[in-house]
């Protein structure tokens, strides 16, 4: 009997410390797989259900790459006049990027554009209204369900595209990520709720993120800056008279 009590007692004293235990997600990622074949979306293999203002605004705009692709010069990409590419935009694409994980947050640091966002895991609550934004990067608010970090984004600025084929979402928009730790490879993926854009919420597929040694081309975290003066120079230079041909029309 003492010692069925006294185990009993052990474990309510290590309960909370087991509680306490989280994944370590410390480390720098870049994203596996592609987005081969996909119909309209680098999130998801699946076609996206617009409502009529998403299906408009989907329909204006004109990517450089994916299934509606046109030269870069006449399409309409934020990105072609240095713009930020934002969040969601960020995480498809192929650069490398590094989670630092502290007791109150965990910092999102991103070689493509040397952006960062934050994950606050203190505890508050999702705000209801973002006084200052909208942002790039949103505003993030993540908390952990078992072995998952679970984190809720808002404050999205509407005008950044979410990858690279012209999807978008509005300043309303709520997203819902679910981070985990799957060996040493992390598991990811969206959850999109955006009336404005979408007649339903719709989860993206598992995006998978590879660890990167820090003997390998990405395993330290570049300086990798879109400056406009510099994107001036490359459309001048290359994207322009690209899209001009060889005889220099349309």
């Amino acid at each position: 009997m003492r010692i069925s009590i006294a185990l009993i007692s052990l474990i309510s004293l290590l309960a909370p410390l087991v509680s306490l235990a989280q994944p370590d997600l410390n480390g720098v990622f870049l994203r596996g797989s592609g987005s081969q074949g996909y119909p309209m979306s680098q999130w998801s293999a699946e076609e996206l259900p617009f409502t009529k203002a998403g299906q408009l605004q989907f329909d204006n705009n004109v990517p450089g790459k994916g299934p509606r692709q046109t030269m870069p010069a006449l399409g309409n990409d934020p990105l072609g006049d240095a713009n930020p590419p934002g969040l969601y935009r960020t995480l498809v694409y192929g650069r490398p990027w590094e989670f630092i994980q502290f007791d109150n947050r965990v910092v999102q640091v991103f070689e493509w554009g040397k952006h960062w966002r934050t994950i606050w895991t203190d505890d508050r609550e999702v705000p209801d209204v973002i006084i200052a934004g909208p942002y790039w990067y949103g505003y993030s608010v993540g908390e952990w369900e078992n072995d998952t970090l679970v984190v809720k984004t808002v404050g999205l600025d509407g005008r950044a595209w979410m990858d690279e084929w012209g999807n978008q979402v509005s300043d309303f928009a709520l997203i819902e990520e679910h981070w985990r730790r799957v060996g040493d490879t992390l598991e990811m993926t969206i959850t999109v709720n955006d009336p404005d854009l979408y007649r339903e919420p719709w989860t993206s597929d598992t995006k998978i993120f590879n660890p990167q040694s820090p003997d390998t081309l990405n395993g330290e975290l570049m300086e990798q800056i879109f400056a406009p003066i510099d994107e001036m120079e490359f459309n001048r230079r290359i994207r322009d008279p690209a899209a001009a041909g060889p005889t220099g029309q349309n």
